[in-house]
């Protein structure tokens, strides 16, 4: 099966906007986000009257996610910050194109949205789009627009990366895709991978997802004959849904009330337009504790308690962040730039381990 770009690899480390070198003197600020908005704007806007020409539902070009999320108020207060790329969610409709799965008929649909798009905008030649450039730096899965922009009377160029979400849940897929502000994404974009695979389910932008065989839960990793389930979408009870999904799981839960820890009844959620770090950190706690009160572990779980889940989904953490830390793109830091910001990042990947190993315990 295909993977496409926009999903569990949107939050990896290598940051870019720089598949073409055209792109690379423009400094992505605020003010040039607004650009960018604005002329998404008319895309949006000119491509979906000629999708209603196609008898073709819609797309949605949603907002800027990742760092972007708040230009509007750095705007305001710090009009001079500087963004490491510009991702843009777009919802997708999901057509059924395919005799297959849910997911196989996901990935048709962005395939033939994309072909569509690329066609309209060589046909049409919107203005400041490079279509050419676009095209080059652009696959049938992940479209890269390459738009001018004009800063103060000087030309520049920015890749404006497409991050695919269907519909259905789009709302969750930007709430997921939604870093602390001020912080790299991978930060609390690896906690959530890392949760979701101690547990051996998926808590990425499609929403918490489970695989099945009949009726037994396997691996997420598994990909022959699976059923692949989804669990829950919601960013206010998503932890205790996790936790009643494993307490479904045990055939000793019939019967009995599901009574969960009372951190977990106190968590209040994520704030889905400013999630904290420590919140998610509570919230995977909260599971820990219900999990173990419920009798869980050493029964549909494989841990011992809930120190060693939470030591285990601290070491998956770890591996997940110094990934990163030893990332290749690392090796070709050579000016003083460019070992300035790996030093940065391995510096932040240092602080969050630590973070993590202290409120994970």
């Amino acid at each position: 099966m295909e993977n496409l770009l926009s999903y569990e690899n949107w939050n990896e480390i290598n940051e870019g906007g720089w598949s073409t070198a055209k792109t690379q003197g423009t400094a992505l600020t605020p003010k040039v986000i607004k650009l960018i908005v604005d002329q998404i704007k008319i895309i949006d806007s000119e491509f979906n009257s000629h999708l209603r020409e196609l008898e073709l539902p819609s797309l949605d070009f949603s907002k800027p996610i990742g760092s972007g999320t708040w230009w509007q108020e750095d705007l305001k207060n710090e009009p001079n910050k500087t963004y490491g790329d510009v991702d843009f969610m777009v919802a997708y409709p999901t057509l059924k194109l395919t005799s297959g799965k849910e997911r196989e008929d996901e990935i048709a649909t962005v395939k033939l949205y994309n072909k569509e798009l690329l066609m309209f905008l060589e046909a049409d030649k919107i203005a400041g789009v490079d279509i050419e450039e676009t095209k080059k730096v652009s696959t049938p899965d992940s479209i890269k627009l390459i738009i001018e922009v004009d800063i103060e009377g000087t030309p520049g160029w920015v890749q404006v990366d497409m991050v695919v979400t269907h519909k259905e849940y789009s709302e969750w897929a930007v709430f997921r895709m939604t870093p602390e502000k001020g912080i790299k994404d991978f930060v609390l974009g690896k906690l959530y991978s890392a949760f979701g695979e101690t547990l051996e389910l998926s808590i990425q932008p499609r929403g918490v997802r489970a695989k099945f065989i009949g009726d037994v839960m396997v691996p997420f990793s598994k990909r022959s004959g699976v059923e692949e389930r989804l669990l829950t979408m919601d960013s206010k009870t998503f932890m205790s849904d996790i936790a009643r999904f494993f307490w479904l799981q045990d055939e000793g839960s019939k019967g009995r009330d599901f009574i969960p820890s009372k951190s977990l009844e106190q968590w209040k959620g994520m704030d889905p337009s400013s999630p904290k770090f420590s919140d998610l950190c509570d919230g995977i706690k909260a599971v820990a504790e219900t999990l173990e009160q419920l009798g869980e572990f050493g029964a549909i779980l494989k841990y011992r308690s809930a120190k060693d889940f939470l030591s285990a989904v601290v070491k998956q953490y770890e591996k997940r962040m110094m990934e990163g830390y030893n990332s290749p793109k690392f090796k070709k830091a050579d000016s003083p730039a460019s070992i300035a910001v790996m030093n940065k990042t391995r510096d932040l990947i240092d602080k969050y381990i630590d973070l993590s190993k202290n409120l994970l315990k």
